[in-house]
């Protein structure tokens, strides 16, 4: 820049005032244009807003401080203005940071990351990433058989900062997380994590609750639930059953239909399928509820042994999504709001990270209200 600063040396002998003065004027023009097309600097930042070095980086860096908003807003318009981007490289060897938060979903989901439901968490993690200025990634991943385990590299490199999980989570794959000081939460009421780290869910007993005495009403006395073979599964069953007898006083039986495996995709339909059909007739239930998955794999079979869904089967799914609404007929189900999940999961991990607010297990919030979607699979019973 001094090289134009030369001007100002120049006798005004060698130039009329006019040429001088236009020449000055335009050397102004080039300066402001300059330093809008380098790569601004923090000082720069700093400069443009009022502000100190120090306070510019905290309030760029989203810490917490005391400052006021006008003092906030200042920086972050200066930082629009000279199109400021940080360096990763710089920030992460000061901050021991990488400003990514990596999402992983256990590899048995069947569908992965094409699966509806698991999606819908997926969009809301992203959406609190890109509130807060994070990087995402993206990654399916065996976090269901410990004896099988192999560490993420990424993660052992720590290429994020923290992890959002979901789909069958074992406990002792997340003890392997947390080995590693790599802060992690879990999204969903099947995980089996509760004592290890913060879960996210819906209070799906409430929600299957709502789905029973929906059938109830409509006349039904025998409604069964698709079980998975792992621990919270069966606790959620249990649980459901007392509160179905309770509610009830009795006049509505649970019937419980266990299937090997986490899974609860369209391969398990047919499991299902066959344990309802093995019930004598005067015991079968005459309601079923199960995943979006399975209810699709459960319609086909019907038909292919000539029953119809709702005149002689109704079918109630525990999670709705867009399986649900294009079904043939459409499926009453239970709505969790999985994309808000998803959301507030990855909120409480990003404000442990940037604003060193407590991540603990009694920080767990697995009573977000959901609600039943009344469509047309599940009618008076005949």
């Amino acid at each position: 820049m001094r090289s134009f600063r030369i001007l100002s040396k120049i006798p005004l002998a060698n130039f009329t005032i006019s040429v001088y003065i236009e020449m000055q004027k335009r050397f102004y023009i080039y300066e402001e244009t300059f330093l809008l097309t380098m790569k601004a600097r923090l000082i720069d930042i700093a400069k443009r807003a009022g502000v100190s070095v120090g306070t510019a980086s905290t309030i760029l860096r989203r810490k917490p401080g005391r400052y006021a908003e006008k003092t906030r807003r200042a920086v972050m318009e200066a930082a629009k203005a000279l199109d400021y981007h940080p360096s990763a490289a710089a920030q992460a060897l000061v901050t021991k940071r990488t400003g990514h938060i990596g999402f992983i979903l256990s590899e048995a989901v069947e569908g992965g990351l094409r699966n509806n439901y698991f999606a819908t968490i997926l969009s809301g993690v992203e959406r609190a990433c890109r509130e807060t200025g994070h990087g995402l990634n993206v990654s399916l991943y065996n976090l269901s058989n410990i004896d099988t385990f192999v560490f993420p590299s990424k993660v052992a490199q720590r290429s994020v900062d923290g992890l959002v999980l979901t789909g069958n989570v074992e406990a002792a794959v997340v003890e392997k997380f947390r080995s590693f000081n790599i802060p992690c939460v879990c999204v969903g009421d099947s995980v089996e994590v509760g004592d290890i780290v913060p879960t996210v869910a819906t209070d799906i007993v409430g929600g299957l609750l709502q789905a029973v005495l929906h059938a109830h009403e409509l006349g039904h006395r025998r409604v069964g639930y698709h079980v998975r073979e792992s621990r919270r599964p069966r606790e959620i069953a249990v649980e459901l059953a007392r509160r179905v007898q309770e509610q009830t006083a009795g006049r509505c039986e649970l019937i419980p239909l266990e299937t090997a495996g986490a899974e609860a995709g369209y391969a398990v339909s047919r499991k299902v399928a066959a344990l309802w059909q093995s019930l004598p007739e005067s015991h079968r239930p005459t309601v079923l509820i199960t995943s979006d998955q399975v209810a699709q794999g459960l319609l086909r079979w019907f038909r292919s042994e000539g029953l119809y869904c709702p005149k002689d089967i109704g079918l109630i799914c525990e999670g709705d999504t867009e399986l649900c609404e294009f079904a043939d007929p459409p499926l009453t189900a239970i709505r969790q709001n999985q994309d808000r999940l998803g959301y507030l999961a990855t909120k409480m991990l990003i404000e442990h990270l940037d604003q060193d607010k407590p991540l603990t297990v009694d920080m767990s919030r697995n009573d977000y209200p959901c609600n039943l979607v009344i469509r047309n699979s599940c009618t008076s019973a005949g």
